[in-house]
């Protein structure tokens, strides 16, 4: 049907179910947000790519007003960021509304220019083993 009298009030697109959405993008972008999002998509630039639930977060530890990094606690895996102007990332990570992070590769896209951007300078991943941190990713 081309003529959808509703698509003023949908939230999302349409499209099917089963589309791929490209990875790579013109600028970067550290993190991305939907209404309703299970996992989170972990991109650093040396680990594979992890994407927990979110029903396994246990904590999220952060420095505050700070901006500068912060450690997702899982039941399997401790993921530690850092970077700068961090704060809206956490929130977003905190209300369940983050589908992605992603660590900046300048050699894929050039340093955003706004100096209040989110930028994710590392991205560490550990996996917890009995509660003892055992693997580094």
């Amino acid at each position: 049907m081309p003529d959808d009298p509703l698509a003023q009030y949908r939230r999302t697109s349409p499209n099917p179910v089963g589309r791929v959405v490209p990875t790579d993008m013109d600028e970067y972008t550290a993190f991305g947000t939907k209404d309703k999002v299970h996992r989170l998509r972990i991109r650093s630039l040396t680990a594979p790519v992890n994407s927990p639930g979110y029903n396994i977060l246990l904590n999220v530890v952060y420095d505050g007003e700070q901006g500068t990094h912060f450690m997702l606690v899982y039941t399997v895996l401790m993921v530690l960021v850092q970077g700068r102007n961090l704060q809206k990332l956490v929130f977003a990570i905190e209300n369940g509304m983050a589908d992605y992070i992603q660590q900046f590769d300048p050699a894929r896209w050039q340093k955003p220019a706004d100096a209040g951007a989110t930028i994710i300078d590392s991205i560490e991943v550990r996996a917890i083993n009995s509660g003892n941190t055992e693997t580094e990713h």
